[in-house]
């Protein structure tokens, strides 16, 4: 079923497009990250609050979180390494869904559940590169030489668009 959905053009451009939508995501939190800013202030009562406050005051571990959430946006926009970029991308989501279910935080939960949805979605689609891992190797080998590669176009235009919305969102600043 997964080859026939794959033959249509049209599921390629949507997987594309899935891509630049959750990378886009990452940008915002990555950056501030990245730069050693706090992004969320919930209650200062709240538990939740601490654990940000905890996180944000570790340093170099926080500018960390911001690079993987950076890496994986620009992963995910150059369609190049889009097999690690969803490895990346759900082990990330996978762990702040965890996060937001055991802290109760209803409202994320939600808006994660989707992050995870597409996450399955990326999973799902380079499942064929992954199936090295759990079958016989020589067999699957040539399937993965023959996987379709991205164009020359979509790279480049992946990686402009990458930097357009890291420029935007810097030049902004009001992304939080």
């Amino acid at each position: 079923m997964l080859k026939r959905i794959k033959s249509h053009t049209i599921s390629h451009y949507f997987i594309i497009t899935l891509r630049f939508v959750v990378g886009t995501v990452f940008i915002p939190s990555g950056l501030l990250k990245f730069q050693g800013k706090r992004f969320s202030t919930i209650c200062s009562e709240m538990y939740q609050d601490f654990f940000f406050h905890e996180l944000h005051e570790t340093g170099i571990y926080w500018n960390f979180l911001g690079f993987c959430q950076l890496l994986t946006a620009f992963l995910l926009f150059t369609q190049r390494y889009t097999t690690l970029a969803a490895l990346l991308f759900t082990g990330i989501c996978t762990n702040i869904f965890i996060f937001t279910l055991s802290a109760n935080m209803i409202d994320k939960v939600v808006i994660m559940s989707f992050m995870m949805l597409a996450a399955i979605l990326l999973i799902l689609w380079d499942f064929n590169k992954f199936s090295v891992l759990f079958k016989n190797y020589n067999h699957h080998f040539d399937q993965i030489q023959n996987t379709k590669q991205p164009s020359l176009l979509m790279q480049f235009v992946g990686l402009i668009l990458y930097i357009v919305v890291v420029v935007v969102f810097l030049f902004f600043d009001t992304y939080y």
